[in-house]
């Protein structure tokens, strides 16, 4: 069978936004090939706000979901495999769901199956802009 943890994520992070909530997404940043912001993980974990308002380019694909969001007024290029997270949730009320353990998700499983990291095969293209003086 597939994985449950993509259904689960979507049915909830669907329920919260219908709910006028703002979904909230607890990742574990030491797993391999989780791209957040170092500078704000504690104890090994994040917490990012993942309502619409507050990111861009959100992308859902079967093993990952990435976005881009400001932090400090800089804007990063978010990624984050489904193995990494560990639970969303409402953050008004705290209604949400801790994922449960499942084999597909070991690191073992995730590094065997992805392989070269699938955050470095896709390819990113860096967004670099360049100020030029006219007179």
């Amino acid at each position: 069978m597939k994985p449950l943890r993509p259904y689960l994520y979507n049915a909830y992070y669907n329920w919260i936004v219908d709910n006028d909530n703002t979904p909230y997404l607890l990742v574990n940043a030491q797993f391999p090939d989780v791209d957040v912001p170092t500078e704000f993980v504690k104890e090994g974990k994040i917490i990012l706000n993942i309502s619409s308002r507050s990111i861009g380019q959100y992308i859902v694909a079967e093993e990952y979901i990435s976005f881009s969001a400001r932090f400090q007024g800089m804007l990063r290029d978010i990624y984050i495999p489904f193995a990494a997270m560990e639970a969303i949730y409402a953050q008004e009320t705290g209604d949400g769901i801790m994922f449960q353990a499942e084999e597909y998700y070991s690191v073992e499983a995730y590094q065997a199956r992805t392989g070269a990291s699938e955050k470095s095969a896709k390819a990113k293209v860096k967004k670099t802009s360049t100020l030029k003086l006219v007179k």
